[in-house]
C-alpha cells in the first residue's frame, strides 16, 4: 500500500503560492494550505479541490508569525494524523511598486519588523513545530521562496524609470539574503536526518506589471523576457521528488541569467 504524504504550504493563497500549490498537487503528494488570508485561502482551496478531486487537500488559517498559533497548528495536524514529508516556505510580504509612490532610504521600524517577521521568523517556526514530522521519513524536503536578489543588491535605476522616487526596501535584500543562510544552516543541521533544505531564487515573474516596467526589466535579463509561472514548476517538483535526493543547502536561481551578468 502506497504511504499518502503531504506537502505544507505557506503563503498558498497568494499569487505564487497558489502556483506551487498547483505544482505540488501535480506529483503524487497531496497538500496542506496555509495561510493568513482567510478569504484568498478558501477562494485557491475551491478552485484547487474542484481541479483535483482525487487530491486531499486541507486548509489551515494561520498567522506563522505567532508561535502559539503555529504550535496550535502542528498539533491540529498531528491529530488528524496527516504525513508530512515536505515544505514549501512561501510566505512572505512583497515590496510591490506604485506609479509615483515614495519610499524612502530609511523604512519605518514598524515595516522592518513586520517583513523580517514573516518571511524569516515565520520560516523558522514553522521548521521549529514541523520539523518532528519530517524527520518520520527516510527523505524529506523543505523548500524555500527566495528571489534574484538574494544574491544581488536591487537596480534602483530600472524602478525609477517607471514609478519615479519609489526605492526597493532595504527589508526585501535583507530577508531574501537572510533566506539562504537559514537555508544552509537548516541543511547542514538536518543532514543527518535526511531533511533536504533548498532554495529556488526567481527573478521577474510577470503579474500584469506595468509595461514600461517589463520592458526595463527585459533589458537587463539576457534571455529578454520576464518568468512565468510555469518556469518554477519543474524545479519544485524537482527538489520535492527523490531525483534530488542528494541536494541540499542549494540556492536555485531561475532567472533568465540575469544574475549572470
Amino acid at each position: 500500500m502506497n504511504e499518502i504524504n503531504f506537502t505544507l504550504v505557506t503563503g498558498a493563497g497568494g499569487f505564487l503560492g497558489s502556483y506551487h500549490c498547483v505544482s505540488v498537487l501535480e506529483t503524487r503528494n497531496h497538500l496542506i494550505m496555509i495561510d493568513k488570508n482567510n478569504e484568498s485561502l478558501k477562494k485557491v482551496f475551491n478552485h484547487l479541490t474542484k481541479k483535483f478531486q482525487k487530491k486531499k487537500i486541507y486548509r489551515f488559517r494561520c498567522d506563522i508569525t505567532k508561535e502559539i498559533q503555529v504550535k496550535i497548528l502542528s498539533k491540529k495536524v498531528k491529530k488528524k494524523n496527516i504525513r508530512i514529508d515536505s515544505i514549501i516556505n512561501n510566505a512572505a510580504i512583497d515590496a510591490v511598486p506604485k506609479k509615483k509612490g515614495k519610499i524612502l532610504e530609511f523604512i519605518e521600524v514598524q515595516q522592518w519588523h513586520q517583513e523580517l517577521n514573516v518571511s524569516l521568523l515565520g520560516n523558522y517556526l514553522i521548521v521549529k513545530y514541523f520539523v518532528e514530522f519530517l524527520k518520520k521519513n527516510k527523505s524529506s524536503s523543505v523548500i524555500n521562496i527566495g528571489s534574484d536578489l538574494s544574491v544581488i543588491a536591487p537596480n534602483q535605476k530600472i524602478y525609477k524609470v517607471t514609478f519615479g522616487d519609489y526605492i526597493k526596501p532595504v527589508t526585501y535584500s535583507v530577508v531574501k539574503h537572510g533566506l539562504v543562510g537559514l537555508t544552509k544552516y537548516y541543511a547542514s543541521l538536518f543532514a543527518k536526518n535526511n531533511i533536504r533544505f533548498n532554495m529556488i531564487s526567481p527573478g521577474p515573474v510577470y503579474k500584469n506589471q506595468n509595461q514600461k516596467f517589463l520592458n526595463e526589466l527585459k533589458k537587463i535579463t539576457p534571455m529578454n523576457r520576464i518568468g512565468l509561472p510555469k518556469d518554477l514548476s519543474g524545479a519544485i517538483k524537482f527538489l520535492l521528488s527523490k531525483n534530488s535526493s542528494f541536494i541540499t543547502g542549494q540556492n536555485l536561481l531561475i532567472d533568465g541569467g540575469r544574475t549572470i551578468i
